[in-house]
């Protein structure tokens, strides 16, 4: 499931746990990776660094601006001399009961998880309507970080389920578009992961904590690691006939735990 040797890939999100875990399966796949987050250059520039000397770079990019975005996909334009793959791994959450669910809680997870989806992957589908068509005709991926809540509720998850819901449909969208233009969209959508936005939950929330312990089938969370081979096998030449698709990596808590 290698075969990325030379692919130019983009990571929004990409100093997160996820984000990092999979630019190193990429890097170690032959790849060039651009990380793209908050940070500042000079500890950004130290992530990229940590990962390969050479072959990963660091980019500011703020997934709620267009323009950041823009000049984010750009630079990697201007280093590689264009882009195949592109992630958006940049998320947040924001949990709140339903009826307690604030204005701006609830915009500005749709802001990021969403619309910030749906700036990168413009700015990264134009890249690559440039690129010509390798051997399976394909011109480059799009690949987002979905959540198994896509499609299941999670109590006090409005906004994350909706913004990921919506996140799975607007992939769908893109992956009609574009499939004539040989580009494919898919979703990755991790259940709960010892990482990231999950790990910092699963640590201070006790109540969360016991929901998460008991809903998941094959009885613990997931690493990074484990989801990283799916981003692998989506933007290899494995996946190149795939569009379209969720492939759910949340150890059967969709199915719903039925202890005996």
């Amino acid at each position: 499931m290698n075969g990325l040797t030379d692919k130019r890939a983009f990571i929004s999100g990409g100093c997160g746990d996820i984000g990092r875990t999979v630019a190193a399966r990429f890097l170690a796949a032959g790849a060039k990776v651009m990380v793209a987050d908050l940070l500042k250059p000079e500890d950004g520039t130290r992530v990229a660094q940590s990962l390969h000397r050479s072959n990963a770079l660091y980019t500011v990019c703020d997934v709620t601006s267009a323009e950041s975005v823009e000049a984010a996909l750009a630079r990697i334009e201007s280093e590689w001399g264009g882009l195949d793959v592109a992630l958006c791994c940049a998320g947040m959450v924001a949990n709140e009961p339903f009826l307690e669910i604030t204005a701006a809680n609830w915009a500005r997870t749709l802001e990021v998880n969403l619309t910030g989806s749906l700036r990168v992957a413009q700015a990264a589908a134009r890249s690559m309507m440039k690129n010509p068509p390798d051997s399976s005709k394909r011109r480059g991926t799009v690949i987002f970080t979905g959540s198994w809540v896509q499609t299941m509720p999670w109590p006090e998850g409005a906004g994350y389920c909706a913004s990921k819901a919506g996140q799975e449909m607007l992939m769908k969208v893109i992956a009609q578009e574009l499939a004539p233009h040989g580009i494919t969209c898919n979703v990755v959508a991790p259940g709960i992961v010892y990482a990231g936005l999950s790990r910092a939950i699963y640590d201070r929330d006790a109540a969360f904590r016991q929901r998460a312990n008991q809903t998941i089938p094959l009885g613990r969370l997931s690493t990074s690691e484990e989801v990283a081979g799916a981003f692998l096998y989506l933007a290899g030449p494995d996946g190149a006939y795939v569009t379209g698709t969720s492939i759910v990596v949340d150890g059967g808590a969709s199915l719903v735990r039925r202890d005996a």
